[in-house]
């Protein structure tokens, strides 16, 4: 399976599995404000080219989310690729508990939007469920 990088910098990393329809983020330590839309508005992007309409969130590293990110994320972000066609999310959810409490809630609201919602310990299972038709 082909992967494209997409972003690499302190903050995340960011692929593409055009064959897969799959955006893949990897959050490397706690991210917020332009650096966290960037990688947002990057795999967005991705899904309005018909390129995606699953995505991957290793969210391992990362934390709870500022309020000012997290209001971004449910009323910019959220309807857009919701438009742009999420069917499929996985989520390695943050080692800490905080930062687990704060996605519990958004996966929730995810899921009532009909997304397909997925919880996993390891980013390899995360991406073989994906992987599947």
């Amino acid at each position: 399976m082909e992967r494209e990088l997409l972003l690499e910098n302190a903050f995340a990393s960011l692929w593409c599995y055009p064959e897969l329809g799959i955006v893949h983020h990897q959050f490397h330590q706690a991210i917020f404000g332009q650096a966290f839309q960037d990688v947002l508005n990057l795999g967005l992007e991705q899904f309005q080219a018909g390129r995606a309409h699953k995505w991957l969130s290793d969210d391992r590293a990362n934390t709870i989310l500022p309020p000012d990110d997290s209001a971004w994320s449910t009323e910019y972000w959220m309807p857009r690729i919701l438009e742009a066609g999420w069917t499929h999310w996985a989520i390695v959810l943050p080692e800490r508990r905080l930062g687990q409490i704060n996605m519990r809630r958004l996966l929730e609201e995810i899921r009532a939007r009909q997304v397909v919602v997925a919880t996993f310990a390891d980013p390899a299972a995360a991406l073989a469920w994906l992987a599947q038709p």
